[in-house]
């Protein structure tokens, strides 16, 4: 008798535990993305002298380009002491912190279904530091 209850014992927590690793769908404490899902794809731009570069490359205010759905993590560090910086994308309302000198943030979004080409900037410098990120 005490060897039913041990395995009726250890047979409910197997069923505990596979139920634990089952993703959930719809309900509180959600996402809207699949848990299966691939993670976003992280673009590191440096603001170096008033400009930003794709870090580890040299051409300014680059061209960045996304697909329409994809997921993006942009992370923003600020290699310039003394001066405030940010990304935004106007029209997505993407936008990191501003960043007071030295530091970083990031910014997690989902790339919209409009194809074509769109501005990025800093805020506090709009005219100087500005680029494009094309959808395509």
């Amino acid at each position: 008798m005490l060897n039913r209850t041990l395995r009726g014992v250890f047979l409910l927590g197997v069923i505990i535990f596979a139920a634990a690793l089952v993703p959930r769908v719809g309900g509180v404490g959600t996402s809207a993305e699949p848990a299966t899902a691939a993670s976003p794809r992280e673009i590191h731009l440096v603001v170096k002298d008033m400009t930003y570069f794709v870090e580890g490359q040299d051409s300014p205010n680059p061209t960045l380009h996304a697909s329409p759905g994809e997921r993006i993590r942009l992370v923003l560090k600020n290699t310039d002491s003394g001066m405030s910086h940010d990304f935004t994308i106007q029209g997505w309302k993407v936008h990191t912190r501003v960043q007071k000198g030295k530091g970083e943030d990031a910014v997690q979004f989902t790339v919209p279904d409009a194809r074509g080409s769109h501005v990025y900037n800093c805020t506090p410098h709009s005219k100087m530091m500005t680029g494009t990120i094309v959808v395509q």
